[in-house]
């Protein structure tokens, strides 16, 4: 019995062997299909050409791959190489492109940790990663750089013979990326000491080889003592991995950390558009791969207006400061690179919503302090920000227009069989109110009410045509903007509303053109889509025209902006997150203020209850600084034909001609549409 059982459990574990296997060659085989393919001639791994990126007007912006300077082992510091080893790949001359020692150790180290700390990449799988696949961090894409890597090494054994590792290792070091635009170890030495790379000392190697694991936050910088400090303690960590992997003593560390740091004071030609750059980066890898930008001598013309960048810019930059002073944070420069990440951002993001092309975009208040693009990436709430949405499909029903009446006043409703009380700003209600004054004032009770009658399901249908790709829950708080959605959502959103209900998917490419052939490779055609009635679309922009004008963002006014515009403020009740987003009859602009750590806003409200961050004190001033920069619209919204303004009392909705003692509050102008008038009475 015991032979036979014996039998059976060997049978059976060689099926299940074999099985695993078959399956694991079979996977192997599908992503072997998927891999991008080397180039046969290994030369052209080395790239030379560079992308060029431009804006609207052609004004040169920035270069990717450009300024970089080939050189041997033999011609750089022999301390740098070594730091590079020790650093990087201490096992570098002994394995075959992925290290087994490596990978366990990382993956020891990450349990450890419960959290990834560290990769157990090699340097071939390294290059692999910079010139051949993205940076997207997954399973499948570390099997195809580890099957890459080994591929890659037998290729350049066959060509190189014995000498192998060392041009892999040249490769390594020309094609890495050492921030400040510099590409490359020569590059890097010249851009930060002012000398070649056969010069560099101990010191400094250990600073360069510390950079490319994260440039932007290890990089030194001429006269900034916090970005000095940073630097140094890294190239400690680099000194230290030197005498462990005994390519240098302790002694020889200990005399190479008492040098001073000497930076090259001549200032590099600095990225002026670094977000706008890190997004075309991601454009450019996601349509035809990341080899595109290794290999492509490209010419890059981008949809950025570099005067209304420079605006944006000073705008962010004035407004941030203001509010650092408002909220009490010491000066921003002064401060250290770890309490920076707990200060105030911003983001804006300016676009015409006609071509949908981006005039100018900012991510961050600082992309050395975080590289996360707020303006296409995050998701926030956008709190009252979403109310036009929630008024537009209300009106698309036909059974509520402006002038429906509803009781603004606090009521409590049961969601997930828990009560919900939505409250009004400051506690602060309307009482009976039309529903144009209702979102003119911003008022939470009535904006639940609406869509208690109509539906989520109905204001997220309106949500997807208008543009936004965010996922949205049908909840009833996507009333007061509860569901997350980033900036480009946001202004998708308006700008279909703008544009009299054609909505435009923007972009930031006009065109592509090969270099080396003057070929244009991709030419952007604005391609509109009717998302809305036109109607619908005027009638919610005529009541946004009176939030300007005499509702929560009557900011723009008082700062001073004259044009025409319309707009809606947005705030939450965590003190993180401040919106305005406006339009004028050409571009529709967001700005985006708050905190990109939650806790950071509770800590905020809990310590400095009465400096709380709203769309109107925090992101409107922004907005307006950055538009009143903007030259002037003569233009004039498009009116849509079947549609008639009529000045009604915002309570009551009743005409001078219908109530002439209605002094309640001053009329309001708004619009209806003509088959809402025929059912009106006749003093309408």
């Amino acid at each position: 019995m015991n032979v036979l059982r014996s039998f059976w459990f060997r049978l059976l574990l060689i099926v299940a062997t074999d099985s695993v296997l078959i399956a694991l060659t079979a996977f192997l085989a599908i992503v072997h299909t998927q891999l991008p393919r080397i180039p046969k001639n290994l030369e052209n791994l080395n790239p030379q050409s560079g992308v060029n990126i431009y804006a609207d007007d052609g004004t040169f912006l920035y270069s990717l791959n450009r300024s970089r300077t080939f050189v041997t082992l033999e011609a750089m510091s022999p301390h740098f190489t070594r730091a590079v080893l020790a650093t990087e790949d201490v096992d570098f001359y002994q394995h075959r492109g992925f290290s087994i020692k490596g990978l366990v150790g990382a993956f020891l180290d990450n349990l450890a940790a419960w959290r990834k700390t560290r990769g157990g990449s090699t340097i071939t799988q390294q290059i692999v990663k910079n010139i051949l696949l993205t940076r997207e961090k997954s399973y499948l894409r570390k099997i195809k750089e580890l099957l890459i890597a080994v591929q890659l090494e037998t290729m350049f054994e066959r060509k190189y013979g014995e000498s192998y590792k060392d041009r892999l290792l040249e490769l390594y070091i020309n094609g890495s990326f050492y921030g400040t635009n510099a590409y490359g170890i020569e590059d890097a030495a010249q851009v930060y000491f002012g000398h070649s790379a056969s010069n560099l000392t101990l010191l400094q190697s250990a600073v360069l080889a510390g950079l490319p694991n994260a440039p932007s936050a290890y990089r030194p910088a001429y006269g900034d003592s916090s970005a000095i400090a940073i630097a140094r303690r890294r190239a400690t960590h680099v000194l230290n991995r030197m005498v462990i992997s005994g390519h240098v003593s302790s002694l020889e560390r200990d005399q190479a950390l008492s040098d001073s740091l000497r930076l090259n004071p001549e200032k590099r030609i600095q990225n002026r558009t670094p977000y706008l750059v890190e997004t075309i980066k991601e454009e450019i890898s996601r349509r035809w791969g990341r080899s595109a930008l290794s290999f492509g001598a490209l010419d890059i013309h981008t949809t950025l207006d570099i005067r209304m960048q420079q605006n944006a810019q000073r705008a962010i930059d004035q407004g941030v400061t203001d509010l650092d002073a408002r909220l009490g944070f010491s000066s921003y420069q002064s401060a250290s690179a770890a309490e920076r990440k707990n200060y105030v951002q911003a983001a804006l993001l300016c676009v015409d919503y006609r071509t949908g092309h981006v005039k100018a975009m900012i991510g961050g208040r600082d992309i050395f302090t975080s590289y996360y693009n707020r303006a296409t990436t995050a998701r926030r709430q956008p709190g009252s920000g979403f109310k036009p949405i929630v008024y537009l499909s209300a009106f698309e029903t036909g059974e509520i227009t402006p002038l429906s009446i509803f009781i603004d006043e606090p009521r409590t409703y049961i969601v997930n069989r828990k009560e919900w009380s939505p409250k009004n700003f400051q506690d602060s209600y309307l009482g009976p109110t039309t529903a144009a004054w209702a979102l003119i004032r911003s008022a939470n009770a009535t904006s639940v009410q609406i869509v208690q009658q109509i539906g989520p399901e109905r204001v997220i249908d309106t949500a997807r045509r208008l543009g936004i790709t965010s996922p949205l829950l049908p909840v009833p708080s996507i009333a007061l903007g509860s569901n997350e959605v980033t900036m480009l959502d946001l202004v998708t959103a308006y700008g279909t509303i703008a544009n009299s209900g054609l909505r435009v998917e923007p972009t930031f490419i006009t065109r592509i053109v090969d270099r080396n052939t003057g070929q244009t490779l991709y030419q952007h055609r604005p391609a509109p889509t009717s998302a809305v009635d036109a109607i619908d679309a005027y009638t919610v922009t005529r009541l946004m025209e009176n939030v300007i004008n005499r509702g929560t963002g009557y900011a723009v006014r008082r700062l001073g902006f004259s044009g025409r515009a319309a707009g809606k403020t947005g705030t939450t009740n965590d003190n993180t997150d401040a919106w305005f987003t406006g339009f004028t009859p050409e571009l529709v602009t967001s700005v985006w203020i708050g905190f990109d750590s939650r806790a950071a806003g509770n800590k905020l409200r809990e310590k400095r209850s009465r400096r709380q961050i709203t769309g109107g004190s925090g992101a409107a001033p922004i907005w307006t600084a950055f538009m009143k920069a903007t030259p002037a619209s003569t233009n004039e919204f498009y009116v849509p034909s079947g549609v008639w303004e009529v000045e009604v009392d915002p309570g009551t909705g009743a005409t001078p001609a219908e109530d002439p003692d209605s002094t309640r509050i001053r009329p309001i102008h708004i619009v209806l549409p003509s088959h809402v008038r025929n059912n009106l009475p006749d003093s309408l």
